[in-house]
């Protein structure tokens, strides 16, 4: 299968299932750019395992080329267009798995096999992202794959910000828009700071400042 020539295809014509979200009305979908859906396209295989959060292009990409995918979005009206397009457009989507409802209160308890391939695209609303990457990135196997789309948003930025610094994770490709990371450790994610000797980025430093100028303040109001 030519994943590139899938990505072609659904790009002509992509799944309108965002129009409730007010996506652009000449697509009814809000898009990354392309060469994070051929990132995906190069990288997944029939069966492979993957999850995402959020539904769109990506979900149909997943599904056309035969992954066993894991999808966590709140809106059942999404879904319903997707598997709409999906029979229209002969995509099988016998391989789709939804959990309906949002990512904090389904990957917590998400039970799945080791993935291959992980999306991250719902929520970009602090700090979703991070609570994504935490519970989602934990099921991911050595040497699979995270992708994290909108990292100009700073909530997203500040994933990729430590993901960058941590030599647990290896970056493969970023842009202004997304970024992907392969894990070469694996297991839950939960750690102190201690553990993470590498991380003194520029959002530890700014809370730290923070935290400090609140401090003082109260010390002044206060004695």
């Amino acid at each position: 299968m030519d994943g590139r020539a899938v990505v072609e295809r659904l790009l002509a014509d992509p799944p309108r299932v965002h129009e409730e979200l007010h996506a652009p009305p000449d697509v009814g979908v809000w898009l990354t750019e392309r060469e994070c859906y051929e990132f995906i396209a190069d990288r997944v295989t029939p069966g492979a395992r993957t999850l995402e959060t959020g539904l769109g292009v990506s979900t149909a990409l997943f599904l056309a080329l035969g992954a066993d995918h894991t999808c966590v979005v709140p809106s059942q009206t999404q879904v319903d267009v997707l598997r709409r397009y999906c029979d229209d457009h002969g995509i099988a989507s016998n391989r789709l798995r939804v959990e309906l409802g949002r990512s904090e209160d389904v990957l917590p308890r998400l039970r799945i096999d080791a993935l291959d391939l992980y999306l991250i695209d719902g929520s970009h609303g602090f700090p979703t992202p991070m609570v994504d990457w935490f519970y989602g990135a934990r099921l991911l196997r050595r040497g699979g794959v995270v992708v994290l789309d909108d990292r100009q948003l700073p909530a997203v930025a500040a994933v990729v910000e430590f993901l960058d610094a941590d030599p647990r994770w290896r970056g493969l490709a970023h842009t202004d828009k997304w970024a992907a990371f392969e894990r070469l450790s694996e297991g839950v994610l939960a750690e102190d700071w201690y553990d993470q000797p590498f991380y003194s980025g520029s959002l530890g430093l700014r809370a730290a400042l923070a935290r400090a100028w609140r401090a003082r303040r109260g010390r002044r109001l206060f004695l």
